[in-house]
């Protein structure tokens, strides 16, 4: 079985977006809330220049072009929710037609044996995470780092497959596509309407690449 990494050329990239929209919260975490918006959401990058930006660009969720959202609207993902975006430039709004893909939609896919783990607590220090942390978030906590990704073949297999199209491995920030997804996507990067993407496709029992 074969899957697809796509994501922004960071490597070449220069942009930092953030978001500087109050409706983030809608999009940004784990728990896949059906939302829709009519005006878009602003992602903010003083130092970049409109016309330089990529048209995939991650900002922990990704922000991309009408073309590219296209093809991941073609598949009906499960558990992603597609926002209409503008992003702030050094140079003002952008012009170009974009979307959020809120990936919201997560497997528990992680190979546990052949994946390299590290499990550590960490503890609130008010000189590192600052003096105004509410007191219910100041417990210590404990956190999960994956330094190399292996995916279980099994456990994917177990999801129907509008699941596996667009999908995060539980407990990591990794995020993944289905290897039909990249051929449509490699359409339409041949007609030179999608570009400063980095997309290839893996074998699932090989160790899966990371951002």
């Amino acid at each position: 079985m074969e899957l697809a990494y796509i994501n922004e050329n960071t490597e070449e990239s220069d942009a930092m977006f953030s978001c500087s929209d109050n409706r983030g919260h809608l999009y940004e975490d784990m728990d896949y809330i059906p939302v829709s918006a009519l005006s878009a959401v602003i992602w903010e990058d003083e130092d970049s220049y409109s016309e330089a930006v990529f048209d995939i660009t991650n900002s922990g969720d990704l922000s991309v072009t009408k073309p590219i959202a296209d093809v991941f609207m073609s598949f009906d993902p499960y558990g992603v929710a597609f926002l209409p975006n503008k992003l702030q430039c050094m140079d003002g709004l952008s012009t170009q037609q974009r979307y959020i893909i809120a990936i919201n939609n997560e497997l528990d896919v992680l190979d546990e044996e052949k994946s390299n783990i590290e499990s550590f607590v960490e503890h609130y220090d008010p000189k590192e995470h600052g003096y105004d942390v509410p007191l219910e978030e100041r417990e210590s906590f404990h956190s999960v780092l994956v330094q190399t990704l292996y995916l279980d073949r099994e456990k994917l297999e177990t999801y129907p497959m509008n699941r596996r199209h667009i999908f995060r491995v539980k407990g990591t920030n990794s995020f993944f596509f289905s290897s039909e997804i990249y051929d449509e996507l490699y359409i339409i990067a041949r007609q030179g309407l999608a570009c400063g993407l980095t997309a290839f496709k893996f074998d699932v029992d090989d160790e899966a690449p990371r951002r």
